[in-house]
């Protein structure tokens, strides 16, 4: 049985407010004002370009027909996003790989499943493989000279704040028996078909909850939402005013980030965060709405996908990245299938479609002959036998 008095404040408060009553709100600032100070962020900082498109085209690198799983032409591709005058500059960092990372300026109307597309096209990965997304709140970051970009711990905003047990012993003995476990959630959960591993272990015939009990008071304040990636856009998250973000002002911008995970089994995440630039923030409005992501900084490449073996592979903070990769429109032709992506031995490869560079070629004959040799040895050990 839950103390009394824990069990009574529970009773007492509304289901959506009981929580948010019990921390700190930010004070309201002018419209418009993004905020200097939460905007610091740590991490390189560098004037960043203009928007306008690159007036040259730059040469383009190689790639692989690898890419074509995961350009595959398919009706249901998002188109790009709505035009919009909000930007925010994010940092896509490959954890565990500290000289891999992508920093980009994407409008607030970017749906999730944009974002799914466009962390392919910028990695290299096919798309063979599942993914999800969750919004993390209260977000600290490791240090830039330990881990940069990656994402330290979290709290969700939902979420009391831990009292401490030195302070109040009680008070934290409580707080864990309700909350111990829950703590650390997202504060959302986004996946295509817009279901957790919860409902997919709970089903759609689970018994409804109690209001009356606590537990499932807790359960029913505490419990994640999780929704489709087309139907969630950055705009959800971040907002141009703190007390219009996912958390209602509970926490800033600068404290929100996103983990991505690609290939469930192998596990590739990606951590997203607000990446300020020198004089301008990370967040601001332009005068010309506009509907495409542009790179800003792009810094090595992942391991390749799905590799028999890794020991043709280079260290991945040295692999180069194409030029065709910055320019404005590339998006746009990745998602119509007129262009490729796949991260090689060496390089990203950025490609037109019908127009696979030497290199690629070259280094499909070889995995070919690789995969020839191993099933001859294979052969040979069954003939032995």
């Amino acid at each position: 049985m839950p103390p009394t008095n824990v069990l009574d404040n529970i009773l007492n408060s509304s289901l959506a407010g009981s929580f948010c009553e019990q921390l700190s709100v930010p004070k309201k600032r002018p419209t418009g004002d993004v905020g200097r100070a939460e905007q610091a962020q740590t991490g390189p900082a560098k004037r960043l370009r203009q928007l306008d498109p690159p007036a040259q085209t730059v040469p383009v690198s190689s790639s692989s027909n690898a890419a074509s799983s995961q350009n595959a032409s398919n009706p249901n591709d998002s188109p790009l996003p709505p035009p919009c005058d909000t930007y925010i500059q994010l940092r896509f960092q490959l954890c565990r790989f500290k000289g891999v990372y992508r920093v980009a300026r994407l409008p607030l109307t970017c749906t999730f499943a944009h974002l799914y597309k466009y962390i392919l096209l910028i990695f290299g990965w096919s798309g063979m493989h599942s993914h999800k997304a969750e919004v993390l709140t209260h977000a600290e970051l490791y240090s830039s000279a330990y881990r940069p970009g990656e994402i330290k711990k979290h709290r969700s905003f939902r979420i009391p704040e831990e009292p401490d047990y030195d302070d109040d012993p009680r008070a934290w003995q409580e707080w864990m028996m309700f909350y111990g476990k829950c703590a650390r959630d997202p504060a959302m959960r986004v996946s295509p078909n817009g279901k957790s591993y919860e409902d997919e272990w709970m089903g759609d015939d689970s018994e409804p909850l109690d209001m009356n009990d606590p537990w499932d008071r807790v359960w029913a304040e505490t419990r994640v939402p999780c929704k489709k990636d087309a139907e969630v856009t950055l705009g959800d998250v971040w907002s141009w005013r703190s007390k219009d973000n996912i958390s209602k002002g509970d926490c800033s911008n600068g404290s929100i980030g996103i983990s991505f995970e690609y290939d469930l089994g192998a596990s590739w995440l990606v951590h997203i965060t607000p990446e300020s630039s020198k004089d301008e923030g990370y967040m601001w409005k332009e005068r010309t709405p506009r509907s495409y992501p542009l790179l800003i900084t792009a810094k090595g490449a992942p391991p390749t996908e799905d590799a028999r073996s890794y020991r043709k592979d280079i260290d991945p903070k040295k692999k180069t990245v194409p030029g065709l990769l910055f320019v404005h429109d590339t998006f746009e032709r990745f998602l119509k299938t007129e262009i490729c992506s796949v991260v090689r031995n060496t390089e990203l490869a950025v490609y037109k479609a019908d127009q696979p560079p030497a290199s690629v070629l070259e280094e499909e004959e070889s995995e070919d002959d690789d995969e020839d040799e191993d099933e001859d040895w294979e052969n040979f050990g069954v003939r032995v036998l």
